[in-house]
């Protein structure tokens, strides 16, 4: 979902879990974090009555599909075999993938 006025642009991205026993959809009640790559999630159904199911899940940042433009030096998130790659041409000089702001666009030759 997208709101716009003439200013800006707001995103919004909901993350949606379904019950695994009835189907409704489940909410986060709180969460945890203990490291900046996970997070533990309380869950609940929201069919309280008819399922009342909670439980407790996880979401892990595994990979990085493009590297921050100002990354924290305590976070280690490997590399994806796509950008492994992509780093690999960078090397041989056939692309280029850092040095310009996120806001730059490249020169053209």
């Amino acid at each position: 979902m997208t709101e716009t006025n003439e200013e800006e642009v707001v995103e919004f991205s909901r993350l949606r879990l379904d019950c695994p026993h009835c189907g409704s959809y489940m909410k986060v009640r709180t969460s945890k974090t203990h490291i900046p790559e996970l997070r533990e999630l309380y869950l609940y159904c929201t069919n309280e009555f008819k399922c009342g199911y909670r439980c407790k899940g996880r979401v892990s940042i595994d990979e990085t599909l493009v590297p921050s433009h100002c990354p924290n030096p305590d976070v280690n998130i490997r590399p994806s075999n796509w950008l492994l790659g992509k780093m690999a041409l960078e090397a041989q000089g056939q692309i280029r993938l850092t040095g310009l702001k996120p806001t730059e666009k490249e020169p053209k030759p």
